[in-house]
């Protein structure tokens, strides 16, 4: 399972930090510890300039296909 990456910073000794948990732990955690505050940052680049590294289904590529020669779509990426 992927579970989504937090920053975080301790209020007390100003470090920042990167804990990975649940979306459901998340308002536990920061209730179980006041001296720490989530901090916002971009999120993470999951599609890199040369394409992904995603392996897609079998059943998903059929999809698209049907999907392309339904709609005449002709920038869908093909897998």
């Amino acid at each position: 399972m992927i579970m989504p990456i937090y920053t975080f910073r301790n209020n007390e000794t100003g470090e920042e930090f990167d804990e990975t948990m649940m979306i459901s732990e998340l308002d536990t955690y920061l209730e179980s510890n006041p001296n720490i505050d989530q901090i916002i940052t971009s999120g993470t680049k999951i599609v890199h300039e040369r394409g992904t590294n995603i392996r897609v289904p079998d059943s998903f590529r059929e999809v698209t296909s049907k999907i392309k020669e339904t709609y005449k779509i002709n920038n869908m990426k093909s897998y």
